[in-house]
């Protein structure tokens, strides 16, 4: 995304509460954290600080699995999975 580009998302898992992390990372920045928590879902915008990789970590510390849906739209090049 570039700096000030906005994209709408919802994300939302199909059981129990997963960990998230909401970052972006660039050109010399290693880190820059939009929002932390837990839940089973999330909606919002996010606003790029910065010219970069903007998106989503998410950790599932409980005992069943579960599937992460995400729904974005905006102004983005592209979305990549990362396992």
């Amino acid at each position: 995304m570039k700096e000030g580009e906005r994209a709408e998302f919802t994300w939302s898992t199909n059981g129990g509460a997963v960990n998230y992390d909401t970052h972006g990372d660039g050109r010399g920045i290693s880190y820059h954290g939009y929002g932390k928590g837990t839940d089973t879902r999330v909606q919002g915008v996010l606003v790029a600080a910065f010219d970069g990789k903007h998106g989503w970590f998410w950790r599932n510390r409980g005992d069943e699995a579960v599937t992460i849906t995400l729904v974005t739209r905006g102004a983005y090049e592209r979305v990549e999975f990362v396992e």
